[in-house]
């Protein structure tokens, strides 16, 4: 069952489109739900989908804090520097919230960068 999982990518990635090159993860989604099922099945495989799925969501921030790059995701996941893909990061990037040179107290209310619930209190992420 494996083999209509991994094939499914295959005919994915033969589609020509602008939404292959949309993915936030240094390695695309799909790239990597086949690196998964193809190393551990079609269970994990799908865990994997489904895992990669909830985190591109719209809404993802990326930010500049202690000189790394960080990119908060909707559901509040933090993803590290690494994982990122190049198109989220300087210079193809612009748009990067930079927390080194922002009152926390103005994020934390959103007053600045009308996005008050950025920042959560909870310590999750």
């Amino acid at each position: 069952m494996k083999y209509l999982l991994l094939l499914a990518i295959r005919i994915y990635w033969m589609i020509p489109t602008k939404a292959h090159d949309k993915c936030i993860f240094r390695e695309t989604c799909s790239h990597y739900v086949y690196r998964i099922a193809s190393e551990h099945g079609l269970m994990a495989g799908l865990r994997a989908l489904r895992e990669r799925n909830e985190l591109c969501r719209p809404g993802y921030v990326v930010y500049q804090s202690g000189g790394k790059y960080y990119l908060r995701t909707a559901n509040g996941t933090v993803i590290e520097e690494e994982e990122i893909a190049a198109s989220e990061l300087p210079p193809l990037n612009q748009n990067i919230l930079n927390l080194d040179e922002v009152d926390v107290n103005q994020l934390l209310m959103g007053q600045k960068f009308g996005i008050g619930n950025f920042v959560k209190t909870d310590k999750k992420a």
